[in-house]
């Protein structure tokens, strides 16, 4: 799940190379979404095929990060 990616993302260092296939779609839908900055290469790319580099969460992400719960904080 996305929001699964994103608590790993706010509890990691940045920048956080992701490079597990169902993380990198993970990411870009976290992207997408505003909530994260990543570079990720385009689908079926053969430059760095499989993985991506997230930069920075948005405050949107840590917002949405609240909002949709980690009941550990």
């Amino acid at each position: 799940m996305a929001y699964e990616l994103l608590k790993r993302i706010i509890a990691g260092a940045l920048p956080m190379t992701v490079t597990r296939d169902e993380d990198v779609e993970h990411l870009r839908i976290l992207r997408d979404a505003g909530y994260v900055r990543a570079d990720i290469p385009p689908p079926g790319s053969a430059v760095a095929a499989g993985s991506a580099i997230v930069t920075a969460v948005t405050p949107l992400g840590r917002t949405a990060m609240r909002y949709f719960g980690s009941s550990s904080r």
